[in-house]
């Protein structure tokens, strides 16, 4: 008998969205390059990782059968996007009343085959093949971020990051509509602090910082130096264009 959940169309894809950019992009490495749909006793969960960031959302369960309190699917990247363009309809959020638009999403052996169930007469259905669960990275993403979330919060100095790792929490803040939230987290051995990524009630994020050692210290001053340098005259300047007072156009 299959596993079986009916969940909002539209939490859904905020989780999917919101997590997948974080799925590692490198096909070589399939522990990683994969997004896991955890289906719990109260929640869909929805995590991914490339060890540098790592990020869960949670999706709210409508209805729930089958004989397993618990079932864990793990889907390509590629065709978590085609989930997301498949199914289009409905808006975000979990709890309060039942959404207009459902999906049931049926884990049976082999694939996830979800299916728009939303009126009296069900609609678009998608089969998608599932992964084993078995050997990967991705059971660590929950624990990971559960101990993170424990640690104390506390301010910290200049970090360097990734930006293309932090540009991925763009997808959370675009799909719930909410400013991202940065906290500060200890980490093991002084090594430098893990960011913790807030995004509304369902997203939280992990994303490891860099150490900023005396010589780049050293540099980074002598940059700051240098825009102090040259921001004055360069604010002076565009103050006068501004009042209209810098030369239109070049004499011929």
């Amino acid at each position: 008998m299959p596993y079986t959940v009916t969940v909002g169309t539209g939490d859904l894809r905020q989780a999917l969205a919101s997590v997948r950019v974080h799925a590692s992009t490198d096909k070589e490495d399939p522990s990683t390059h994969r997004v896991r749909l955890a289906l719990g006793r109260k929640h869909l969960a929805v995590s991914a990782t490339d060890r540098f960031t790592n990020a869960l959302a949670i999706v709210s369960l409508w209805s729930e059968e089958g004989d397993h309190d618990i079932c864990g699917v793990d889907l390509m990247p590629a065709d978590v996007g085609k989930i997301l363009s498949f199914f289009q309809g409905g808006k975000g959020g979990g709890g309060g009343a039942e959404p207009e638009h459902l999906l049931r999403i049926e884990v049976i052996e082999g694939h996830v085959l979800i299916t728009d169930c939303s009126g009296m007469i069900e609609g678009r259905a998608l089969k998608v093949p599932r992964l084993s669960t078995v050997d990967t990275d991705l059971g660590k993403v929950t624990g990971l971020i559960s101990r993170y979330q424990d640690t104390r919060t506390h301010l910290i100095d200049d970090v360097a990051v990734l930006g293309d790792s932090l540009a991925r929490f763009q997808a959370a803040s675009k799909a719930y509509g909410e400013p991202l939230i940065i906290e500060g987290k200890g980490a093991p051995g002084g090594r430098a602090p893990v960011l913790m990524m807030r995004c509304g009630e369902s997203f939280l994020g992990l994303m490891t910082s860099r150490t900023i050692i005396d010589g780049q210290r050293q540099q980074l001053t002598e940059w700051a130096t240098g825009w102090g340098n040259r921001l004055p005259e360069m604010a002076d300047e565009a103050r006068l264009i501004d009042e209209g007072q810098a030369v239109e156009e070049s004499a011929p």
